[in-house]
């Protein structure tokens, strides 16, 4: 499996849990306001070999928990499911990150039972999915699709929203909150969905215009978790 970069131990990606941090190469989104710049681009990334950080996790055993697998975006490889199956027989919890925008590949994993968490990224209402894809509808569709299987899954999961001036308000963050419930359509399913507004940071940004955006005040992203909670009650703040 292709890994651009590596962090052996990290405190905040998983909560209650010390867990080493894998990042994979290419995606297929261009968000402007991505952090993770030189990954999207994917332009001459010294890869890292599979077996060294396999054999560094198994060193790693007595005191790391956690795998997390993120981008990049990690459907986008084609070993993600037998290195999956690696990880899982070191006895590390698994957890991935993704926009949604790979069904099939979710639904192998879950049904393999190879993820413990998944985090998944909404970027914005659905019809203003191509800001960062340019191409809406079969996007759109299988990003449905993914939250679909993921809420109904029985595996721990998030959803989660970078928000960011000029591109975020209330209104479409509404609008967001209500896409969600249709989708979700159960009381159950809406009552047990965590949503994860993050504060957008100016750092490494893909499109370099957004590192001179100021991100919202925590009072402003405080009125966006309450108004929000009227909608789907588990919103909660992060990054703020």
């Amino acid at each position: 499996m292709g890994i651009a970069s590596y962090l052996k131990t990290s405190l905040i990606e998983w909560p209650d849990k010390i867990a080493s941090v894998i990042f994979t190469p290419g995606c297929n989104f261009r968000c402007p306001f991505c952090h993770n710049a030189d990954l999207v681009k994917n332009n001459g990334l010294s890869l890292i070999a599979e077996d060294k950080v396999l054999a560094d996790l198994k060193k790693r055993k007595t005191w790391i928990d956690a795998v997390v697998i993120t981008g990049g975006e990690p459907t986008l490889q084609t070993d993600l499911d037998n290195f999956l199956k690696k990880i899982k027989k070191m006895s590390f919890a698994t957890m991935i990150h993704t926009n949604g925008t790979g069904p099939e590949s979710i639904s192998r994993l879950l049904k393999e039972k190879l993820l413990d968490y998944i985090a998944m990224d909404l970027k914005g209402d659905f019809e203003d999915y191509a800001r960062y894809t340019g191409n809406t509808e079969p996007q759109v569709s299988k990003v449905k699709s993914s939250m679909e299987l993921i809420a109904g899954s029985g595996v721990e999961y998030e959803f989660r929203t970078t928000v960011v001036p000029g591109l975020h308000d209330l209104n479409n963050l509404k609008k967001l909150a209500e896409q969600i419930a249709l989708i979700l359509n159960t009381k159950y399913l809406i009552q047990n969905t965590r949503w994860y507004l993050q504060q957008f940071r100016p750092m490494n940004t893909f499109d370099k215009k957004y590192l001179k955006i100021n991100p919202y005040s925590k009072e402003e992203m405080g009125i966006f978790q309450r108004m929000l909670q009227e909608i789907i009650p588990d919103v909660f703040l992060r990054g703020v």
